[in-house]
């Protein structure tokens, strides 16, 4: 009997331990462990951040999906050991494991801009992005009595995939909220610091994006390298080096994620909490450990960087992981991990979207977009869970 010991409840380690479950041998201990009871589609955050779904709608409870084999312990985990083959945890006692798929998931990263930690609102997990809402809903409920012009503005800071969704979604929103406590029109002013958004993309998505935040008087900064952040505005210097100031009383961070700060405390080596793995996703001299999602450095064997760290590829990673370990189990040799996208698509709202599905040269925007969006949802809800997970959680609004 071995125990293999999944640390993260997000896309990776549930997809993983949904795989053990018919990978591993059936005398082996499977075990479970996330700080929270509650897995999130964290690719649907924005929505949560921006007052559009129901938090509960991208929301699943791990125990009732995982089954009846696997042991879930909620808890926090504070270090792992691979030459102990241990891990610490806040309250539960250390666990030892035979076999590890280490999916810590990610955490926003401020890169040592002054400010930032202390004054912008960050969007790593449910909590913070219902966060984000009740601010920007506090701030307008309220300006009939604080008349400060400030409360009517809001800063995103960084133009990636959650920057572009969550500005989509903000459009949708910000219009009810203005007349539900009959406000002014707000200020949304996007702060990026390349010169443009989106570089997965080719130019013509991205000019129709940015088309997009035009239409809906969204303010696109681009080239705005930002040098502080402080409670009621936004430092940044332009292409020439002109230091600027955007005043708002709401700042939102989204330029960035790092791995679990758990990999640098524990001592691997890694760059931003990301460890790059062997081509079978286990860590180097320690065959018994498989590193996956946003804690992994997955190299590309058709390039020289990295897969991204998507939500997609950390699924399929997930998956390997598992199949890997099932392999070893049974003194089988691993096989590498080959990752085929079916398609990148991002939000701009509930019914407008941009994307590429299976190659470059199969762009698609607009409505379509969306509603492939939300296909991808499902599909991924039925890929971490159950058929019956998809039917109560999944994205069924495809026509409007």
């Amino acid at each position: 009997m071995a125990t293999i010991l999944v640390l993260g409840g997000g896309y990776a380690g549930m997809r993983a331990i949904k795989f053990l479950q018919k990978t591993a041998l059936a005398e082996d201990n499977l075990i479970l462990v996330d700080q929270s009871s509650l897995h999130t589609e964290k690719t649907n955050l924005h929505e949560v951040a921006a007052g559009t779904i129901d938090p509960a709608k991208i929301t699943y409870d791990i125990p009732s999906v995982i089954g009846k084999r696997v042991t879930f312990i909620q808890d926090r985990v504070t270090n792992v050991s691979v030459n102990d083959q241990q891990v610490t945890l806040a309250k539960h006692s250390p666990l030892t494991y035979d076999y590890l798929v280490l999916a810590l998931g990610f955490q926003s990263e401020s890169f040592g801009i002054k400010g930032v930690d202390d004054n912008a609102l960050p969007m790593d997990d449910l909590a913070t992005s219902k966060t984000v809402y009740h601010h920007i809903e506090s701030k307008l409920k309220y300006y009939a009595e604080t008349k400060d012009r400030n409360d009517l503005k809001i800063a995103v800071c960084g133009a990636g995939f959650t920057g572009i969704e969550l500005l989509g979604e903000l459009t949708q929103s910000l219009p009810k909220l203005q007349a539900k406590y009959q406000t002014p029109a707000v200020k949304v002013v996007c702060l990026e610091r390349m010169p443009s958004i989106l570089p997965m993309f080719g130019q013509p998505l991205r000019d129709y994006a940015l088309n997009f935040m035009a239409r809906h008087d969204v303010e696109m900064r681009l080239g705005a390298s930002i040098t502080e952040v402080t409670p009621t505005a936004v430092i940044y210097e332009d292409a020439d080096k002109q230091a600027h100031q955007f005043d708002a009383n709401t700042i939102i961070w989204t330029v960035g994620v790092s791995g679990s700060q758990v990999i640098a405390d524990s001592g691997f080596e890694q760059r931003r909490n990301r460890v790059v793995v062997q081509a079978d996703l286990s860590l180097a001299d320690h065959p018994e450990v498989f590193i996956v999602g946003d804690v992994a450095a997955v190299m590309d064997p058709t390039g020289k960087r990295p897969y991204p760290t998507t939500a997609q590829i950390a699924l399929a990673a997930g998956e390997q992981a598992a199949k890997n370990i099932g392999a070893l189990r049974r003194g089988q040799t691993t096989d590498a991990f080959y990752y085929q996208s079916s398609g990148t698509v991002a939000s701009l709202s509930d019914r407008d979207g941009i994307g590429e599905i299976f190659s470059k040269q199969r762009p698609v925007h607009g409505y379509p977009a969306s509603a492939l969006k939300k296909v991808i949802t499902d599909r991924s809800l039925l890929e971490s869970a159950h058929l019956s997970t998809v039917f109560h959680k999944g994205r069924f609004d495809l026509y409007h």
